[in-house]
């Protein structure tokens, strides 16, 4: 089946704009990229030469002369036979470009020439020096860039078949502060309970539209998650030999299975000190950081203070951390868990699970989010910039205790002034300066924005 994302839109326009430079598009392995730029060049170009330097290493050489279009369409028609080129209709694609570091070099030789256009892609460009001891410098400023990530839940509802308008409900209630019609309110939140039990990964999201089986689904989920840790020290020499030894990935497979043990806890901040496994003294913190970079897992941050500008409030060495799919987060979890989310009854797991799945929508939306915790046990789950205003996130299965959110907007001359928005499995209200809005709006706290931010 085909599904509708948000990058189509992304690359029509940036087909449109006769200023393009070279798309650049990043992001987690198995989140749709090669799927959705091929799609696009299919229906968008009269000629497409797709190359994927993972699947076709010897196409890594094409590029080790001179880097100006002509040259590289010379040396590429001796490795593939090439059909007649059409100017201003034929696109070039780049895969798994961080296999080659003078492909990704060459985009800014190709940027000034406007015969053909050209689309890179990679999964881990966010690793410094993949390709390691290998001197090619990296282009600046030479590409237009799209960081892709896996289903967020309004691109779910449009693989369940829900047109805009259908979303536009849940839109205008949020914009208006009105409560959806208890329906409405009890479909989305099913729906959001699916989306919740499987996540985003295409695969799975749409064999679960096929197959109507959660089950079947999260076995995608898990396999595509045992794939990634199968991935952990994917990095590589400038030889083609893997440079990461046992231990390292062994300690990298290990930061990210501490996950869902670290959130299970009362504060959830996760402890670099418990990754297991022999090595250098920052050994734990770098595996952590390899996580991040390859997109697997955000980190949210502490704050010194709950005040804008939030991010010169950061606490560098205190944070939590989040799979950057909340299926990965629930397939590591035990078989039974889906019945659970589904019927709404989480038990003692749902305080993780919930703020999770929270994390799980503003990461999507490119959203920068924080948390604020002190030893004195005050402890709030997400702080973010809203509207301009230090806004309190409190995330909560349905009624909870918010002493720690009314202890700091009642003390303005300590934390600073603040806002605070309740999510929780209700329907949207708003009174006394405070928003309560259901889990399946949070995505709206954060226009969708195509180039995110590095969390």
């Amino acid at each position: 089946m085909e599904l509708q994302r948000h990058i189509d839109k992304w690359l029509l326009e940036w087909k449109n704009n006769t200023n393009h430079k070279p798309a650049l598009i990043k992001g987690v392995r198995q989140s749709g990229k090669t799927h959705s730029i091929r799609k696009f060049a299919e229906n968008n170009y009269q000629v497409v030469i797709y190359l994927s330097f993972w699947d076709d290493p010897a196409l890594i050489d094409v590029f080790d002369g001179e880097l100006d279009v002509n040259t590289i369409i010379k040396e590429l028609s001796v490795k593939m036979p090439l059909p007649d080129l059409i100017e201003g209709s034929t696109v070039f694609i780049y895969d798994e470009i961080q296999e080659c570091p003078r492909a990704l070099l060459s985009l800014k030789s190709v940027m000034s020439d406007k015969r053909f256009d050209f689309i890179a892609s990679g999964s881990y460009l966010g690793v410094n020096g993949y390709v390691v001891s290998d001197d090619t410098p990296k282009p600046v400023g030479c590409t237009d860039e799209f960081d892709m990530r896996t289903l967020d839940f309004e691109e779910f509802l449009w693989a369940k078949g829900y047109k805009d308008k259908e979303l536009s409900y849940i839109r205008d209630a949020f914009d208006k502060r009105i409560p959806l019609s208890q329906s409405m309110h009890n479909s989305f939140t099913s729906l959001f309970r699916e989306y919740l039990c499987l996540g985003g990964f295409p695969e799975a999201v749409c064999n679960y539209i096929e197959t109507n089986n959660l089950y079947s689904a999260l076995q995608i989920t898990r396999k595509i998650t045992k794939d990634l840790q199968d991935d952990f020290g994917r990095r590589r020499a400038k030889d083609k030999k893997p440079l990461f030894n046992a231990n390292e990935v062994a300690r990298i497979r290990s930061a990210f299975s501490l996950i869902p043990s670290f959130l299970g806890k009362e504060n959830k901040r996760y402890v670099v000190s418990k990754i297991s496994g022999k090595g250098a003294k920052d050994a734990g913190k770098d595996a952590l950081d390899y996580l991040k970079d390859t997109g697997v897992v955000v980190k949210v941050h502490n704050l010194y203070t709950p005040e804008t500008p939030l991010s010169v409030n950061v606490i560098q060495n205190q944070y939590k951390v989040f799979t950057t799919d909340i299926g990965m987060l629930v397939g590591m979890l035990e078989d039974g868990t889906t019945n659970a989310i589904l019927s709404g009854n989480l038990g003692m797991g749902k305080g993780m699970l919930y703020e999770a799945l929270i994390a799980d929508a503003l990461y999507k939306r490119g959203g920068r989010m924080f948390y604020f915790s002190k030893e004195s046990g005050l402890e709030l789950d997400f702080v973010i910039n809203y509207s301009g205003s230090s806004t309190i996130l409190e995330v909560k299965a349905k009624d909870g205790n918010t002493k720690s959110a009314k202890t700091v907007m009642s003390h303005p001359e300590h934390y600073g002034k603040t806002e605070l928005i309740r999510i929780k499995d209700s329907n949207l209200s708003a009174a006394n300066n405070i928003l309560t809005i259901p889990h399946y709006m949070a995505y709206l706290l954060f226009e969708w924005q195509a180039v995110l931010p590095i969390m």
